[in-house]
């Protein structure tokens, strides 16, 4: 008997079931690359460059690949309640996207896509950004995960400050290295 065939019967009998909650539903972004793409283009900042954009829209892409429903969070200081993550926005972020393809994206001036994008989140009653993307809005979340980034926070400060990183005692009272800026966004020193 060949291994490939015992292994093949080993998997028979185990049972898919509790497989099925770590599958994902939807394919993200299946046929909206480009449209996800063309959304960070419009709403994150400019100064990142086509390049920057399509990087963070890449880190989005894989956030949402691997988000998992039924994951426990972290209860946070003060608060002992264990919370649990909800359904993926996988699905609902496809249908935004195809509405946003049809829509608000089509707008040729990025000025004209900013406008159309804030009537989408007034309509959608999204008034601020999270501390961490909810599933609300596909552009409210895009929005969150970037702005709530330490590249964000360097690039705001212009300094190397790696928020939500690590650093040592020995470091901590050293002033973070200044960012270089350059014709598509900043450059580390």
């Amino acid at each position: 008997m060949q291994r490939r065939t015992i292994v093949r019967s080993l998997f028979a009998w185990i049972p898919l079931r509790c497989w099925r909650l770590w599958a994902q539903a939807a394919p993200f972004p299946g046929k909206h690359d480009v449209t996800l793409r063309e959304l960070a283009a419009t709403v994150l900042p400019e100064s990142l460059g086509r390049a920057g954009t399509d990087e963070v829209t890449l880190q989005f892409v894989r956030w949402v690949q691997e988000y998992r429903a039924g994951a426990e969070m972290q209860t946070g200081y003060g608060n002992p309640r264990v919370r649990y993550k909800p359904v993926s926005p996988a699905p609902r972020y496809i249908e935004q996207l195809d509405q946003l393809a049809t829509g608000a994206l089509t707008e040729t001036s990025v000025a004209a896509r900013r406008r159309k994008l804030s009537e989408d989140l007034r309509a959608a009653n999204v008034r601020d950004l999270a501390n961490a993307p909810d599933g609300g809005h596909i552009v409210a979340d895009l929005m969150t995960f970037y702005f709530q980034s330490s590249e964000a926070s360097d690039l705001a400060y212009m300094a190397e400050i790696g928020k939500d990183k690590c650093r040592t005692l020995r470091n901590a009272v050293q002033i973070p290295a200044a960012l270089r800026e350059v014709a598509n966004g900043p450059l580390r020193k």
